[in-house]
C-alpha cells in the first residue's frame, strides 16, 4: 500500500510511502515506526497536560 501524503521525514528511505514494508521492518528490529513515535509523543504531551491540571 503506497501512501502519498506519507508524514516521515525520511523521503529517502526505500520503504518512503510504503506503511506495510515500513511497520514490518520495525516489527523485525523491535523499534517504533516514525508514525508511531509521533503518536506516542502526542500521546505524553497530553497526558503531561492532564497531570499538571490535577
Amino acid at each position: 500500500m503506497d501512501n502519498i501524503n506519507c508524514h516521515c521525514k525520511r523521503t529517502k528511505c526505500e520503504r518512503y510511502g510504503n506503511c506495510d514494508a515500513c511497520r514490518e521492518h520495525h516489527n523485525n528490529k523491535k523499534s517504533l515506526t516514525y508514525c508511531d513515535r509521533i503518536k506516542k509523543k502526542e500521546q505524553r504531551k497530553v497526558d503531561r497536560q492532564r497531570k499538571r491540571e490535577r
